[in-house]
């Protein structure tokens, strides 16, 4: 192990107990996103400034567990070192792993070119990559992807001087980590239970209406619903990501019309834009309008040819704690959780039925390299399924889902 990273570690043991918020942070993640068990084998992959975090959940979770709990340090895309840390008590392990990894707000340039070609790492920075369509890339135990405040985050969100304390805020407010009633444990059935009836209508169009937005679009009957809560073969439950507020329903990348204004702040490339208008035809986007913006909005849609393309509707109810926020994260996995959204790009690859590649090159997908989430929800907002038969069937009144 090399000095500096000796010296980081060592750092992070005599770090003084942190304030309440992360302290209950680490609990939510440990009890209500990963929902460890006893003798499970917790792996954390965490960075220079996650690192601190890291060893204050791996405490705990070692407690909990009964069993060592480890910490992977990872520096620039490369393992730097691997710690264990042991619990007072050793219990017997029980063979099953679980593994966290503990993000932090990836730096970025300033994008001032449209016509500068962006590599696959400088898009993930920027937060518009898509997730990759691999067959089988389900992954098998359990695990989760949680940020963690950092000095960069909280000036992209809060603008100059801002410090981590108004992220760790922000945590607490969205994820009710004062609250006893911060506990996901009904809400993957609430959001199957949503999924299984809309498959159940035989819903082939939505209707979409509000003050701010008109569309009507065509439900991708190749695709299934999916939302992120997960249940292994095995009855495991756990959260990837939290909050988990939604469903995605997938739409046709040929066909949709209207038109419609964001409601919320939305992240694009380097910069947070408070509003846009859009307009859809055949499934692509014909106009897209924002406030000195042409140079990222012209970059976005020419990334590759579906990157203007539908791909999602997702689904979430307009009275949430995150519906409260006025901000934009700059991260789609927290700012989607906001309000309904409007997705050009990427599919989510949890909606494929796919079980093969040749099974999956015969789908008809948005296969964009690129993602964009546009919040469209408002307190107003309307929406309407129509089945295979002419029945209307509504889905949300008020920007409140109705089953």
């Amino acid at each position: 192990m090399s000095t500096i990273l000796a010296k980081k570690i060592s750092f992070a043991y005599t770090l003084p107990i942190m304030n309440n918020i992360e302290q209950k942070y680490a609990e939510f993640i440990l009890n209500e996103e990963l929902r460890i068990e006893g003798g499970e084998k917790l792996t954390i992959n965490a960075n220079e400034e996650t690192i601190a975090f890291a060893h204050l959940l791996a405490h705990m979770a070692a407690e909990k567990t009964g069993v060592n709990v480890q910490i992977v340090f990872i520096d620039h895309g490369k393992v730097e070192s691997v710690d264990e840390i042991e619990p007072d008590f050793q219990e017997k392990a029980s063979g099953k792993v679980c593994m966290l990894h503990l993000a932090s707000f990836p730096s970025f340039s300033p994008l001032n070119d449209e016509n500068k070609e962006l590599s696959a790492k400088e898009l993930g920075e920027y937060r518009v990559i898509s997730e990759p369509v691999i067959a089988g890339r389900r992954v098998a135990v359990p695990w989760a992807i949680c940020y963690v405040p950092t000095p960069a985050w909280a000036e992209f969100v809060f603008g100059p001087g801002a410090t981590t304390d108004s992220l760790w805020l922000l945590l607490s407010d969205i994820l009710k980590l004062d609250s006893e009633d911060n506990s996901l444990r009904m809400q993957h059935q609430i959001l199957k239970n949503r999924c299984a009836k809309l498959n159940n209508a035989n819903i082939t169009q939505l209707i979409l209406k509000s003050n701010s937005c008109d569309l009507k679009l065509d439900i991708n009957q190749e695709l299934h619903l999916a939302t992120t809560s997960t249940m292994l073969s095995s009855g495991r439950l756990f959260y990837p990501t939290a909050p988990c507020e939604e469903v995605i329903i997938p739409l046709s990348k040929h066909s949709g019309s209207g038109k419609f204004i964001t409601t919320y702040p939305f992240r694009l490339f380097d910069r947070v834009f408070s509003s846009a208008e859009v307009s859809i035809e055949n499934g692509k986007v014909v106009s897209f309008k924002v406030e000195d913006g042409t140079t990222h909005i012209t970059k976005y849609l020419s990334i590759d040819e579906e990157s203007k393309c539908l791909s999602e509707l997702i689904l979430c109810d307009g009275y949430t704690p995150s519906s409260k926020l006025e901000v934009s994260t700059g991260i789609p996995m927290l700012d989607r959780m906001r309000t309904t959204s409007l997705v050009l790009g990427g599919i989510t690859p949890d909606t494929l039925q796919a079980e093969s590649d040749e099974d999956i090159d015969k789908t008809i997908i948005n296969n964009s390299f690129v993602r964009l989430e546009l919040p469209l929800g408002s307190k107003d907002l309307s929406i309407q399924g129509i089945t295979e038969f002419g029945e209307i069937i509504d889905i949300m009144e008020d920007g409140i889902i109705l089953f």
